[in-house]
């Protein structure tokens, strides 16, 4: 009988840890549903941007402050805002923050990573590595797919919020 008790008990003892070690396994930052636009703009010396979902597992704030890809000179972290009754592009003082517990959308229209200065065409089907930075860690996605995109909702001739 004591050594049923004891299996029993051994039994629930790795059920726990298998739980938690399914809790740790579950990454800090996840970057999820990324994508490249492929659009008119995404030319050699043009422009592009990086949207996906952010999601913050941790129990303090991130702040995404840029990124890196070899394909651009310049990446910034851009939102679109009202500025003279227009809605512009622009850096986002600071960085992006995600608070703890929480998830940020980049999406066109709003908050994105901005790829500037392109080095290469960007093409709908390149595959291509995109580094998110958040200050004290760096996430890299090594096969981000762009995807073919016609205009799109931001102004990136405008004259007001951009100095590039």
């Amino acid at each position: 009988m004591k050594k049923i008790a004891l299996l029993l008990a051994a039994a629930l003892a790795l059920t726990g840890c298998t739980a938690n070690s399914q809790e740790m396994a579950k990454p800090e930052i996840e970057v999820t549903d990324v994508w490249i636009k492929s659009s008119e703009t995404s030319v050699t010396g043009g422009m592009t941007a990086v949207f996906g979902t952010i999601t913050n597992n941790t129990d303090q704030e991130i702040v995404l402050v840029g990124g890196a890809t070899e394909v651009a000179g310049v990446v910034e972290i851009h939102e679109m805002a009202m500025s003279g009754g227009e809605m512009v592009m622009q850096a986002i003082e600071g960085g992006l923050v995600i608070p703890a517990g929480e998830s940020a959308t980049l999406e066109p229209g709003g908050n994105h990573m901005m790829l500037m200065d392109l080095k290469t065409d960007v093409v709908a089907g390149d595959e291509i590595a995109v580094t998110f930075d958040f200050g004290t860690v760096d996430l890299t996605i090594e096969s981000v797919v762009a995807k073919p995109t016609v205009g799109g909702d931001e102004d990136y001739h405008s004259e007001e919020g951009m100095d590039h």
